[in-house]
């Protein structure tokens, strides 16, 4: 059996899924991800996710329609969802996030928001999800 990982414009063949668990891991150190687990994993529930099968960029690693995306009085909701890949869900706080820029995601316009005090990781989100965040966010 082969999986391909897709990553920036290259595509990936690997023949293993204890090779895809490991491409995973490492993929999650690179963009962030796994430090923005390591402060705002949650296991809170969240039915009503207002947006799904969005794409957000973390770091330098894009993850293509498979969030899962609710803001709330609480926070930013986020729920990866990558296929072949244990589920990841977060909470982060509204006064983590600052506005760093514009950027793009693929071709569509984002917006790049700065988590963490003390810097913990990048997120670009499309214009359209920035739009439901907007209202939370103090910046």
């Amino acid at each position: 059996m082969f999986v391909a990982v897709i990553f920036e414009n290259s595509t990936i063949f690997i023949p293993d899924l204890n090779e895809t668990a490991m491409i995973f891991k490492i993929l999650s150190n690179i963009s962030g991800l796994s430090k923005l687990m390591a402060h705002y994993q949650t296991d809170l529930a969240s039915d009503k996710f207002s947006l799904t099968g969005q794409t957000i960029q973390i770091g330098m690693v894009k993850y293509r329609k498979c969030v899962s995306i609710l803001a709330a009085e609480a926070g930013l909701f986020l729920l990866i969802n990558v296929p072949l890949w244990k589920s990841r869900k977060l909470l982060i706080p509204w006064k983590e996030m600052r506005h760093a820029g514009y950027t793009k995601i693929y071709s569509e316009p984002a917006v790049s928001l700065i988590v963490g005090e003390n810097y913990l990781a990048t997120i670009a989100v499309p214009m359209q999800v920035f739009y439901v965040m907007k209202p939370f966010i103090n910046d």
